[in-house]
């Protein structure tokens, strides 16, 4: 197959393009003909070896973790997927697996949903890891409830945007902070509060809104970027940070901190855990209307390397995917 690869971690320049050996799925695996491929922060941050200490680097070494396509062949012991069927899935490479930067790809069948007849599978590449953290930071962790302030800090990325449009669906007042470019696209998901950042004060506009605090906060960008983010809490509400890999700080001491205010502190990375159930929850909020796909901006896989230093700016509207293949 062909596929974009690494054979060293470094800056984009290391993303190569050649021919590797097709996957073969063991019993519970899915063999997936990738057709898009999503592009994550992840991936810049796993191409430069920052995700070493969570997984093994074998190389050539295939990033990306979010695939949609369509099904080539079935492990043994798989039983509700059939080759043809189109599905989406963040596929095995968050358990050590090679990437969707490739003609073909493997995924755990827990770890696949069926894609909407409704949603094309531009649409469904551009859900499985923003989607998944989102909800996962809100419900699973951030136990959001109607009625409920929610302040995203980075809602105008990929799962920002996500983030907001799920708190506003379960019925909470959602604020988000945004670059002056992205006020009226936040306004447009249905954000009660979009904080420019480059023009106003977080802290002072977020108060005047929520004199309270906010009952939780979801951290997406770095704790850097948001200095005294406790203070934007009411006592007994919640922080959850999105780890970045670049920018997390001391956790231990930004935990006992939010100890010491009352404020429950947890730190949310993506998990497998309901996978399949949820992607198939959310597939199904995408195709009724409730939820809008984020702005898409297509590469070509051999243009891997552009995408990689677009999305690394961290300036990015939206949702980065490389189109591997046209199987539509």
């Amino acid at each position: 197959m062909q596929a974009m690869f690494i054979t060293e971690t470094g800056g984009p320049e290391v993303l190569q393009y050649g021919e590797l050996p097709t996957p073969v799925p063991e019993a519970q695996d899915i063999l997936i003909e990738v057709a898009y491929a999503g592009i994550n922060p992840a991936d810049w941050k796993n191409r430069q070896g920052l995700l070493a200490p969570f997984r093994p680097y074998s190389f050539p070494y295939v990033i990306g973790f979010d695939a949609a396509g369509i099904v080539a062949a079935v492990g043994g012991e798989v039983t509700s997927f059939k080759p043809g069927d189109r599905v989406f899935t963040p596929t095995n490479h968050g358990q050590g697996g090679q990437g969707s930067y490739a003609q073909y790809t493997l995924a755990h069948q827990h770890r696949v949903a069926p894609v909407p007849d409704s949603l094309r599978l531009d649409q469904a590449a551009a859900l499985p890891v923003a989607a998944l953290t989102a909800w996962q930071a809100l419900f699973d962790r951030g136990g959001l409830q109607p009625g409920s302030k929610v302040f995203v800090h980075g809602g105008s990325g990929g799962l920002g945007s996500f983030a907001v449009q799920f708190a506003r669906w379960a019925g909470a007042g959602v604020a988000a902070t945004c670059s002056t470019a992205n006020v009226e696209y936040l306004r447009g998901l249905g954000v009660a509060l979009a904080i420019d950042y480059q023009r106003e004060d977080i802290a002072s506009t977020l108060r005047a809104w929520a004199p309270d605090g906010v009952d939780l906060l979801v951290n997406a960008v770095g704790v850097s970027s948001l200095p005294g983010e406790l203070d934007l809490i009411r006592r007994g509400g919640t922080l959850v940070s999105i780890p970045t890999l670049v920018d997390d700080g001391d956790m231990a001491a930004a935990t006992a901190a939010a100890q010491a205010v009352q404020v429950k502190h947890l730190y949310s990375m993506m998990d497998d855990s309901q996978c399949a159930a949820t992607l198939s929850r959310i597939a199904a909020l995408v195709a009724q209307g409730d939820i809008t796909l984020p702005p898409i901006r297509e590469f070509p896989l051999t243009a891997a390397a552009e995408a990689h230093r677009v999305i690394q700016s961290g300036h990015n509207r939206g949702k980065l995917i490389l189109k591997v293949a046209d199987l539509e």
